[in-house]
């Protein structure tokens, strides 16, 4: 039998060159195929660079949002600092002591700077404030029933006083350490507001309800000058009765020291000249928020070159309408 002939075999390189000569479909599935793949590729790269570049943008915006608030809040605290120090000045050379709560606006460099100059002797000193006032402290400002605003009031003077007898409802040491207490009572005075937290029964919560409404640093006689206080305060001397605070303040705008304090208790109330004061200055931010700078000062006592010494600071940001 014949055998049949088979087509010629050609050059594997004349074979390629045949076929791109001739467009040979093999030849352009390859290109197409390594074509796509480098599109891939470039796509891919593209893509990361674009990830990257939105995550520097994201992070250089932030940073200057951050330079941006951290600017503004340093010049609404030196703005703040400069309406203190102007206030305080005219607190210290003033030839009678400012004995009135005053609320005022100073301007300062185009800003209209918020102002309240309070005298101590119109919040309630947690040495020397007798116990019924304490216990409507608690219980007007802190918001506690009557039976546990009493127990703690009598806590708060067995924290201060300095025997180791209890008060009827109050606490010693040994009360503290059968509660699991870490603390212990003091037998002297309160030196700052936080020591009410260490008081058997005072949680946070009450603590920060009544951190506006007293003070360790008024040295005087426990009782309150109603021309001096802020509205919290009167409801307290009122026992909590609106009508009875908010008569007192709308006749002390109007007529100042005169007006009637007859419907206060008088073991509670007393004018007393005073040269400690808290001062707050307030400067809006473009949040809506306010920067608060507080200071208690005693402007008869100079300190470090200052006509003034200050006994206590601090800065926060609080909404309108808090404080």
């Amino acid at each position: 039998m014949r055998a049949r002939a088979s087509a010629p075999s050609l050059p594997r390189r004349a074979y390629r060159r045949d076929c791109v000569r001739m467009r040979c479909p093999a030849v352009r599935l390859g290109r197409s195929r390594a074509g796509g793949l480098a599109l891939v590729a470039v796509l891919w790269m593209v893509a990361a660079l674009m990830v990257t570049v939105t995550g520097v943008i994201y992070a250089v915006r932030g940073e200057v949002r951050t330079v941006a608030s951290l600017r503004e809040m340093a010049v609404a605290g030196a703005l703040a600092d400069a309406g203190l120090v102007i206030t305080a000045g005219e607190l210290a050379a003033a030839k009678v002591r400012e004995s009135r709560l005053v609320q005022a606006e100073v301007p300062f460099e185009q800003t209209a700077v918020g102002i309240r100059v309070v005298p101590l002797t119109g919040l309630i000193d947690l040495n020397s404030a007798p116990e019924p006032l304490l216990a409507d402290l608690i219980a007007v400002a802190g918001e506690l029933d009557r039976s546990d605003a009493a127990r703690l009031a009598q806590r708060i003077v067995d924290w201060r006083d300095a025997d180791d007898q209890p008060q009827p409802e109050g606490a010693e040491d040994a009360a503290y350490a059968a509660a699991g207490s870490p603390f212990r009572t003091r037998g002297g005075p309160f030196e700052a507001i936080e020591d009410l937290l260490q008081v058997l029964g005072v949680d946070f919560d009450l603590y920060e309800r009544l951190r506006p409404l007293v003070t360790v640093h008024a040295r005087g006689n426990g009782r309150v000058d109603p021309a001096a206080a802020p509205l919290p305060v009167l409801r307290v001397l009122a026992a909590g009765n609106e009508q009875v605070a908010g008569a007192y303040a709308s006749a002390r705008e109007a007529s100042g020291a005169l007006a009637d304090t007859t419907r206060f208790p008088v073991a509670f109330v007393a004018r007393a000249p005073t040269s400690r004061y808290l001062i707050e200055a307030s400067v809006p931010l473009s949040n809506g928020a306010l920067l608060v700078t507080r200071r208690i000062l005693d402007v008869a006592a100079a300190y470090q070159g200052l006509p003034w010494e200050t006994l206590w600071a601090e800065r926060v940001v609080e909404a309108r309408g808090d404080g």
